[in-house]
């Protein structure tokens, strides 16, 4: 696919757009900042007198020492003890949010209690947007806009969806359809309203469509399959969007990482809105926020190509 073709998009990785004024907020981690995605290590996305970004790769936990990789400890090396809430585990280590282990993406967290407690109040308002891109199966309806499903966990049990445990609402847009082998695939951009364990994952499965290569919410033979062509649970975190101390937003962007980008290169797009959007995604350039994403239309969604994505 001809790159050049991507819609309306900027480069991104060692900014971020201060959204209003036409600013932009350099890194000033030198080195850290310019690390790749493809070699699976963390690095700052934004950084802000008393908060900052981070690029979470997949296999790497935000804190709780299940795995050997946590962000945590990123964070704190990177600190040299100067930001003493990473040692708080009764406010999180400053984390505003997690991703899960096998998913990729940004994470906001604060260097100081105050501004902890500030991104607190914008979590609580719904003010922080957080954009996603998943590859699940199936053809999602291009009509469908959102999944409203409570959910519940208990442990380390997989979390349900369904009518009991915590309200929970995904906003989401199709933006195209694939297919490999006989199988349908949809990628789709998504928001989410609540931020509950494991709510995209468990809201796609309980909708009949579970996102690719995802070991807790598909059957073993389903995982094995997507196991081909994807090694990780498709499902990145791209953008962020969070207020400073003055009150301005700013906004943190990352590219669909290169392992995610190779999976997608495998499917046969179906019409030429997907062949677009795909084209897009592939092309690196930086995603754009949600709202302006456009869902694919019925009517061409319904014509099949054939055309196998390259770059």
């Amino acid at each position: 696919l001809d790159a050049t073709a991507a819609p309306e998009a900027g480069r991104v990785g060692e900014s971020s757009v201060v959204q209003g004024r036409g600013e932009t907020s350099r890194n000033t981690l030198g080195s850290i900042a310019n690390k790749s995605m493809s070699k699976l290590e963390p690095y700052i996305v934004t950084e802000l007198p008393d908060r900052f970004v981070v690029l979470k790769p997949p296999g790497w936990e935000v804190f709780n020492q299940n795995v050997g990789l946590q962000l945590l400890s990123f964070s704190q090396a990177l600190c040299e003890s100067q930001w003493s809430i990473l040692n708080d585990a009764e406010h999180n280590h400053g984390f505003l949010h997690r991703l899960d282990v096998p998913s990729s993406g940004l994470i906001l967290a604060a260097k100081s209690f105050e501004a902890y407690y500030d991104l607190q109040v914008q979590l609580r308002a719904g003010e922080l947007c957080r954009d996603y891109v998943v590859l699940c199966h199936g053809w999602l309806p291009p009509c469908r806009r959102e999944i409203k499903a409570h959910v519940y966990w208990r442990g380390d049990l997989p979390t349900r969806a369904g009518r009991l445990g915590k309200p929970s609402r995904t906003h989401l847009k199709v933006v195209a359809q694939a297919s490999k082998a006989e199988q349908a695939f949809s990628l789709a951009s998504i928001r989410i309203a609540t931020g509950r364990r494991h709510q995209i994952r468990s809201h796609f499965s309980h909708i009949g469509h579970p996102t690719v290569c995802d070991g807790k919410y598909t059957t073993y033979a389903t995982l094995q399959g997507d196991l081909d062509f994807c090694s990780r649970n498709f499902l990145h975190r791209y953008r962020l969007v969070f207020k400073n101390a003055a009150g301005i937003d700013h906004e943190s962007l990352v590219p669909m990482p290169a392992d995610l980008a190779d999976s997608l290169r495998q499917l046969y797009v179906k019409g030429g809105e997907s062949a677009g959007m795909v084209r897009f995604w592939l092309s690196g350039m930086a995603p754009r926020d949600w709202e302006k994403h456009m869902p694919l239309a019925g009517q061409a969604a319904a014509i099949y190509r054939g055309r196998r994505f390259r770059s």
